[in-house]
């Protein structure tokens, strides 16, 4: 299983509505007998951006749902207790996102692997390599 962050669902919705293949779509197809997975997380910060959230609800529902658990607390307080010693924070969404994929020891699939590379362990790939 690979866990999708917000930006590529973000990606895949606009790809779909433009009813175009890119970066997201091909990864997807790319990736046609891996299972993926959104996290809690991703899932409020995806329906955030529409106006009936039943309309993304359904969107979301061929994936798989993780939820944050208090394992996913204890992991996330650890990754944000080492970034802010470090003085590399980031987001408390993105943290919680990347305890979810440590949490399973699962892929973090985004586009925006740059903050991400601060946490220690977390194995990301950039689907939107495969634009080339």
């Amino acid at each position: 299983m690979k866990l999708l962050d917000t930006s590529f669902l973000i990606d895949l919705h606009r790809e779909w509505a433009k009813t175009g293949m890119g970066p997201a779509m091909r990864f997807l197809h790319s990736n046609d007998t891996e299972q993926m997975g959104v996290s809690t997380i991703s899932r409020l910060e995806f329906l955030e951006g529409f106006t009936r959230t039943g309309e993304g609800e359904l969107f979301l529902a061929p994936f798989i749902s993780l939820d944050v658990t208090h394992q996913t607390a204890r992991i996330g307080s650890r990754i944000r207790q080492g970034l802010r010693k470090d003085g590399m924070m980031i987001g408390d969404f993105d943290i919680l996102i990347a305890a979810t994929a440590l949490e399973h020891g699962i892929v973090l699939v985004t586009g925006d692997t740059g903050h991400y590379h601060r946490i220690r362990d977390l194995e990301l790939e950039a689907y939107r390599e495969l634009e080339a």
